[in-house]
């Protein structure tokens, strides 16, 4: 018997002794005149037994059985493939792979029976809470996150995405050797053509998303300000960029480099990924699990998304751009070759001009005037050998005669007439 049970027996026997009323004896157990009572009446007919609840000692009959509890905890030691995981993925991902079904706040208690309450860290800082966008496609959070995502395994990369502001939803994601200027343009010409154009695009200060320089004396006068070329597709596409001045600023995608950090990674491990092409053939289906599980409804319905226009050239808008002068002959200079202009390409002399070379992801090369695209072929190097130099002689003092000054003498005398 409990502590409680003891002095339940105490108090009834108090009572059926009539050493305390009925109104006082209910005042000492907490309960109700009524339900002491009962208690009162059972005691009578069967004794002490009366007051032990009936499954106590028991076992409950939604427990889990042993077998079970053996093998999560197989699973989940330091030698089973999910040592490391956190509670709600293990969960997740032990009802996929191992048709083990079990309640979240069940495994946080078999896993970790006494969890050590760790005190938050004080924030120096005191920000306030950005709600989120209205609708799908008015904010894109973007950015990359340079991370060993497998594990030793293969390269060091960098996975470059994006999260919409309103639902959480990851539109696209894909890993890059590096955080660059092609893995920017890759994204964005992707989530135009599946979704289509946001309203705005919210990123930190890099450099390859806002340009450092300053603007000219020229450029002044022109009205023009510096541009990465991740702000000049930006511009030309009527995209909003806005800059963050800190990570909390764009929390949202901050704190899904975290979760992917987490669940990614372990993932990629129990496939057996090792290389970057099988890490980008992996994501489009974990983005799916990942937007099932995690997205939220918006609070418009309508998204914000702008459609391209049919016939969009994408080359034209999402490429990496450098600017060339043609020459009299309709030829260019590019990457230390030369390129000859077709003519049936254009429609007037391009000779002086200016005229656009842009690279897409691919590394595709494609020449515009202005938004017009002109054709080219490669100019075949010569082959004739260089004209050779005039020998120098080894002893500049044993020159002709004719050549040689005296003292005095000056160079106009003896110039040709």
């Amino acid at each position: 018997m409990t502590k409680s049970d003891q002095r339940c027996v105490d108090v009834l026997t108090r009572l059926i002794n009539k050493s305390i009323t009925l109104d006082r004896a209910a005042q000492l157990l907490g309960l109700s005149s009524r339900q002491v009572r009962r208690k009162r009446d059972r005691f009578l007919k069967r004794g002490v037994k009366s007051l032990v609840h009936g499954n106590r000692g028991k076992p409950p009959h939604n427990a889990l059985p042993a077998d079970r509890i053996s093998r999560i905890r197989e699973l989940s030691g330091p030698n089973g493939p999910y040592h490391d995981f956190n509670v709600c993925h293990m969960q997740a991902l032990l009802a996929e792979r191992e048709g083990l079904c079990i309640g979240r706040s069940t495994l946080q208690k078999l896993l970790h029976p006494k969890p050590s309450a760790v005190p938050p860290a004080p924030r120096k800082v005191v920000r306030q809470r950005r709600l989120r966008s209205g609708a799908e496609g008015l904010m894109v959070q973007i950015d990359g996150s340079l991370h060993d995502w497998l594990e030793g395994r293969g390269p060091k990369m960098c996975l470059i995405g994006s999260i919409d502001d309103a639902t959480g939803k990851v539109p696209h994601a894909h890993f890059q050797a590096t955080e660059d200027a092609t893995g920017y343009l890759l994204m964005m010409r992707t989530i135009a053509v599946q979704f289509g154009l946001p309203m705005s695009y919210y990123h930190d200060k890099h450099t390859i998303l806002r340009s450092p320089k300053k603007p000219s004396v020229e450029d002044e006068l022109a009205g023009l300000a510096p541009m990465s070329q991740v702000q000049r597709v930006m511009h030309e596409l009527g995209i909003e960029s806005i800059i963050a001045h800190s990570p909390q600023a764009k929390g949202r995608i901050e704190r899904l480099w975290k979760t992917f950090q987490d669940r990614l990674t372990k993932e990629m491990r129990l496939a057996g990924i090792a290389t970057r092409e099988e890490a980008n053939a992996f994501l489009p289906g974990f983005l799916l699990r990942y937007n099932a599980q995690f997205a939220v409804e918006p609070a418009d319905p309508t998204p914000a998304w702008v459609p391209l226009e049919p016939g969009t050239d994408l080359d034209y808008y999402f490429s990496v751009v450098e600017t060339r002068t043609v020459k009299e002959d309709h030829t260019i200079c590019f990457d230390g070759k030369t390129l000859q202009i077709v003519a049936a390409s254009r429609t007037r002399s391009l000779a002086g001009n200016k005229i656009t070379v842009r690279i897409n992801a691919e590394g595709e090369m494609a020449l515009y005037d202005r938004k017009q695209r002109l054709e080219y072929r490669p100019v075949p190097a010569s082959r004739q050998p260089a004209k050779p130099l005039p020998p120098v002689p080894a002893n500049p003092k044993k020159q002709p005669a004719q050549h040689r000054l005296n003292k005095g003498q000056r160079a106009w005398l003896y110039a040709p007439i």
